[in-house]
C-alpha cells in the first residue's frame, strides 16, 4: 500500500498539548503537538467509537504507596476516552490498560518548517 504526506496546517493551528481533529485522505484523525513533536492517531477510541479529540492529553501515574503524593509521568503522552476514560498511549496507539488487545492506529507525523505533515 502506497502511502502519501499531507500538510495538515500551521504549527499555529495545533495548540501545544490540545487534540485536534482533522480529516485526511478519508480517514478521521486526530493530532497532538508538544513543543516539535507531533503525533497522529485515528479519532476513534476502539471501546466503543468515541471521538479522541474530544477527549483530554496529560500522562499517568506513577506507581506509589497508599498515601504517597500522586507524581505523573509522560505527561502529555496519553490521551484520555472522553466516554469511559479509556487511556492510550500517543507514540504507540496502545491502551495502556489491555495494550495487547486495544489499539488506535497511529500515523507518522512531524513539523518541517512551520506546517504539520502527516502520512498516511
Amino acid at each position: 500500500m502506497l502511502s502519501s504526506t499531507y500538510d495538515v496546517g500551521s504549527v499555529a493551528d495545533f495548540p501545544d498539548g490540545v487534540p485536534v481533529p482533522i480529516r485526511v485522505a478519508g480517514r478521521d484523525l486526530m493530532v497532538v503537538r508538544q513543543g516539535n513533536r507531533v503525533y497522529a492517531l485515528r479519532d476513534r477510541c476502539p471501546h466503543q467509537g468515541a471521538r479522541l479529540s474530544s477527549g483530554r492529553v496529560g500522562g499517568m501515574t506513577r506507581p506509589c504507596k497508599p498515601g504517597e503524593e500522586l507524581v505523573l509521568a509522560r505527561v502529555g503522552e496519553i490521551v484520555t476516552c472522553p466516554w469511559h476514560g479509556w487511556e492510550y498511549d500517543l507514540i504507540s496507539g496502545c491502551s495502556l490498560a489491555v495494550p495487547e488487545r486495544a489499539r488506535v492506529a497511529t500515523y507518522s507525523a512531524r513539523v518541517e518548517g512551520d506546517r504539520v505533515l502527516v502520512t498516511v
